[in-house]
C-alpha cells in the first residue's frame, strides 16, 4: 500500500498525471474492509488531488468529502488538516465556495495548532483566492507570500512551488508582466533543485513565462525558449509551447493550426484545450471564415466549463476572436447589399459580445476580470460596433488603450482596425500616422499576416502620405537581415528555418522578400547587392 502510494507520488512529479490517478486507485482497491480509517482517508484525499491535476473535479470532490468523513476534526490530527486541504481545492474548482471558505479557516486554525507549517501553507494559498482581489490583490499577495516562506522553512518544495506560480499568476492577471518574470525564474529554479520541473507547477509555469515573452513582444526570445523546453518535457506538457503557436501563427505559418490539433489528442487536458481553441479560432478568424471561428470558440468554451456551469475566464478572449471573424463577415455581406445575411451574423456578433459581458464582469472568482480580461473585452466591444454598425474610432482607440498593459502584437492588431475606422470617418492623417506605428510593430515582430494587411488598407484607403511598399525598397527588417547574414553563409531555407526557429516555408518568405527589396533575382545576386551595399560584412 506505502509502495503503490510512493509510486504515484513519483508518478504525479515526473508529470504522469494520468498514472499517478491511475497507481492511486490500485491503493484504494487494494484497502480492506477493516482498513485503518488514517490511511484509508489518506488514499482518498491523495486520490482527490491527482484526479484535480487532470481535470476530474467532481470524482475529486466525492473522494475529498469521504475522506474528511472518515477521520474526526478531534482530537487534532496532521491526517484531518491534509484531508481539509484537499477538500478545499476540491470543493473550489465544483464552485462549493462557502463550503471551502468555511473549511479552510478552520483547518488552518487546527494547522497553527499542531505547527504544521506545510499545511498551514497550502491553506493560505487556497484563502489567498478568497481575498479581495483574490492573487493579484494586496491581501492575497500578503498570504502566497507568507505561505511561500512557510513552505520554504519546512522544506515542502511542491507547496512552495504552488506559491510561486500562484505570485506570478497574481502579477501577471494584474498586468505587472515584467514583476511576473522574477517569479517564474524563482519557481523554475526551486523545482530544478528538486527534480521537480516535470511536476504541474513547474509546467504551468514555462507556460506563463513563455506567454509573457509573446505578450511583451520578445517573440525570438520565446521560441528559443520554448525550442528548449521541448527537450525535457513529458507527453503531458505540450501545452506549455502554445505562446510559442501564437507566435507562428502570427507569423503566418500555416502549420500552427495543425500542431494545435494534435494538441487535442489522447486524455482530456485543461490547458492543452485552451491553447489549441486559441489558436484555431484565431487561425479561422485570419482566414475569415466565421462558421469555423464559432465552431472553435464553443467547442473549446464547452469543454473548459467547470461542473458548476462557470465558463473560463478566457471565454472573453475567444469571444474577441471569433468577432472578428463575424464582423468581416457582416461588413461583405453589408457592402454588398445583402442586408438579411448582414443581419444574421449582426445577431451573432450580439450573442458573442453579451457572453463575453458576463464573463468579463464575473470572471471565475466571480470578481472583476484584470487588465487582460478588459482589454478582450473592449476589442470584442469594438469588434461587435464593426458587425452591428460599422468600425467605430472611438471604440477602437479605447481597445488600443486597454492593451497598452504590455501586450504588443494585440496592441497593434487593435491599431490597424484604429487607422482602418479613422479612413472611414474621412480622419486621413490620423489614419497615416496609425498605419506608420503598425507597419512598424509588425515588421519588428515579423507578423507578416498584419503587415499585408495594413499595407491592404493603404492602397484601399489611398493613403499616399504613407509610405508605400516600393518605397521600403532595400530597407531590411530585423528578421530580414538576420536571413540574409545567413543567406550569405549559404544556408538553404531549411537550415535558415532551423537557425532562427521559424518553418522552412517562413524563411522562403523572408528570403522572397529580400530579393524584392533589393532587386535581385537570384540568391547569390541578393548577396553580392547587400555586399555593395554596405547591409552586411564579410565573415572573418
Amino acid at each position: 500500500m506505502a509502495l503503490t502510494l510512493r509510486a504515484s507520488a513519483a508518478a504525479a512529479h515526473a508529470g504522469e498525471l494520468h498514472r499517478a490517478v491511475s497507481l492511486t486507485r490500485s491503493a484504494l482497491a487494494e484497502l480492506g474492509q477493516d482498513a485503518d480509517s488514517e490511511l484509508a482517508a489518506r488514499v482518498r484525499y491523495t486520490l482527490a488531488g491527482n484526479l484535480l491535476s487532470v481535470d476530474s473535479l467532481t470524482a475529486a470532490f466525492a473522494y475529498s468529502s469521504e475522506a474528511l468523513a472518515m477521520i474526526p476534526e478531534e482530537p487534532p490530527s496532521h491526517t484531518w488538516v491534509w484531508a481539509a486541504a484537499t477538500h478545499v481545492m476540491a470543493a473550489r474548482n465544483v464552485g462549493e465556495n462557502e463550503t471551502a471558505l468555511r473549511v479552510a479557516r478552520r483547518a488552518l486554525g487546527v494547522a497553527e495548532e499542531l505547527r504544521d507549517t506545510d499545511a498551514q501553507a497550502d491553506l493560505l494559498i487556497s484563502l489567498a483566492g478568497f481575498d479581495r482581489g483574490g492573487r493579484r490583490g494586496p491581501e492575497g499577495r500578503e498570504r502566497l507570500m507568507r505561505a511561500r516562506e512557510l513552505a520554504r522553512r519546512s522544506g515542502n518544495a511542491p507547496v512552495e512551488l504552488r506559491a510561486l506560480f500562484n505570485l506570478a499568476m497574481g502579477r501577471y492577471e494584474s498586468g505587472d508582466l515584467v514583476e511576473c518574470l522574477p517569479w517564474l525564474t524563482e519557481g523554475l529554479d526551486r523545482a530544478r533543485r528538486a527534480g521537480l520541473l516535470q511536476s504541474p507547477y513547474p509546467l504551468e509555469m514555462r507556460y506563463l513565462r513563455l506567454l509573457v515573452l509573446h505578450v511583451l513582444g520578445r517573440w525570438d526570445e520565446c521560441l528559443r525558449a520554448a525550442a528548449t523546453d521541448a527537450e525535457v518535457l513529458p507527453a503531458a506538457g505540450g501545452y506549455t509551447a502554445g505562446p510559442a503557436l501564437y507566435v507562428a501563427l502570427a507569423r503566418g505559418e500555416t502549420a500552427a493550426a495543425d500542431r494545435a490539433r494534435a494538441l487535442l489528442e489522447g486524455p482530456f487536458d485543461w490547458m492543452a484545450t485552451l491553447v489549441a481553441g486559441i489558436v484555431l479560432t484565431d487561425a479561422a478568424a485570419l482566414r475569415r471564415d466565421p462558421e469555423d471561428a464559432m465552431r472553435w470558440m464553443r467547442s473549446t468554451v464547452t469543454a473548459l466549463t467547470d461542473d458548476a456551469g462557470t465558463r473560463p475566464d478566457a471565454t472573453v478572449r475567444l469571444a474577441a476572436l471569433a468577432l472578428s471573424a463575424v464582423a468581416d463577415a457582416a461588413a461583405t455581406l453589408r457592402q454588398t447589399g445583402d442586408e438579411a445575411g448582414a443581419g444574421r451574423w449582426t445577431d451573432t456578433a450580439t450573442e458573442l459580445v453579451e457572453l463575453a459581458r458576463a464573463v468579463a464582469t464575473h470572471g471565475e472568482d466571480g470578481a472583476p476580470q484584470g487588465p487582460e480580461g478588459q482589454a478582450w473585452q473592449a476589442r470584442a466591444e469594438a469588434e461587435w460596433g464593426r458587425a452591428v454598425s460599422g468600425p467605430d474610432p472611438a471604440a477602437w482607440a479605447d481597445a488600443v488603450a486597454a492593451f497598452g498593459y504590455g501586450d504588443v502584437y494585440e496592441q497593434t492588431r487593435c491599431r490597424f482596425r484604429f487607422a482602418e475606422a479613422l479612413v472611414t470617418a474621412g480622419r486621413r492623417e490620423e489614419a497615416v500616422a496609425e498605419v506608420r506605428a503598425v507597419r512598424e510593430t509588425a515588421d519588428r515582430l515579423g507578423a507578416a499576416p498584419l503587415r499585408e494587411q495594413v499595407d491592404a488598407l493603404v492602397r484601399r484607403g489611398r493613403l499616399a502620405d504613407a509610405p508605400d511598399t516600393d518605397d521600403r525598397a532595400g530597407v531590411l527588417t530585423s528578421r530580414e537581415q538576420e536571413v540574409l547574414r545567413l543567406l550569405a553563409l549559404g544556408r538553404s531555407n531549411r537550415q535558415i528555418g532551423e537557425e532562427l526557429f521559424i518553418s522552412g516555408k517562413t524563411a522562403s518568405v523572408h528570403v522572397s522578400n529580400i530579393l524584392a527589396k533589393l532587386g535581385a533575382s537570384s540568391r547569390g545576386e541578393a548577396v553580392a547587392v547587400a555586399y555593395r551595399r554596405g547591409l552586411i560584412a564579410a565573415e572573418p
